[in-house]
């Protein structure tokens, strides 16, 4: 299972990054793979608080659900996937200087078995790392731009 490790520093206080990153619906506006996102659970947030939408790494869209296994608030989050693209992933937000640390890690199965692994090795892991990249770019340009 490949894994990917990226952060960034935005220059805005943990407790409001993390109210924006803990918002699943907030998602499609900063993560480059999420075209949708919905809240599917009464909770919004915490352990078993569970989301749905649609992702896209490549050229395929694909419908998946996800659960909340970990929830510290104002700390971190982990969601694995319960649908589609097996996948975990776990967003941390630390004080760090005058701002926050965003620290991202992302533990995926490529699919389509052997070929799927072929592929992740060529090309897929990749662009799932600069995908990742990126949204992290995208938001510390988000929040930066509106204080």
């Amino acid at each position: 299972m490949p894994r990917l490790d990226n952060a960034i520093d935005i220059k805005i206080p943990a407790g409001q990054v993390f109210a924006y990153v803990s918002d699943v619906t907030t998602h499609p506006e900063w993560v480059k793979w999420t075209k949708e996102a919905e809240v599917t659970s009464p909770d919004r947030k915490g352990i078993g608080a569970t989301a749905a939408g649609v992702m896209q790494v490549g050229l395929k869209k694909e419908r998946i659900e996800t659960l909340t296994t970990e929830y510290r608030d104002g700390e971190f989050f982990t969601r694995r996937t319960t649908r589609g693209m097996e996948m975990t992933d776990r967003l941390s937000v630390l004080p760090f200087g005058d701002g926050t640390k965003v620290a991202w890690s992302i533990d995926y199965t490529p699919p389509m078995g052997g070929i799927g692994k072929l592929i992740d090795v060529l090309f897929m892991e990749r662009l799932f790392d600069q995908l990742m990249k990126d949204s992290l770019s995208n938001l510390k340009e988000r929040l930066e731009s509106a204080r």
